[in-house]
């Protein structure tokens, strides 16, 4: 199985270390590693604004509007994806 590439200049979920890492490149090009178990404020953001938008898609009925909000949740999605950990 291939190892995930993790985006450098935000936070990235490592299932072997079960934690949260920021990568920074230093001026001297290395990487800079840094840690943390709870989730970074930007993923929190994301999971409330994915609650949000599934509770006013049971409430819409226009179609219209319907796929504007689930376009919308896609692209929440896809950015918690690309975090690498979903919130289920």
């Amino acid at each position: 199985m291939g190892r995930r590439l993790f985006t450098v200049g935000r936070w990235n979920w490592s299932q072997k270390a079960e934690k949260w890492v920021y990568i920074k490149i230093k001026k001297d090009g290395k990487k800079e590693y840094q840690y943390q178990i709870d989730p970074p404020q930007e993923f929190i953001e994301l999971t409330m604004k994915m609650k949000e938008l599934n509770e006013k898609l049971l409430k819409i009925v226009d179609p219209e509007e319907n796929a504007k909000v689930f376009n919308e949740l896609m692209e929440v999605s896809k950015k918690m994806q690309d975090m690498g950990k979903m919130s289920y």
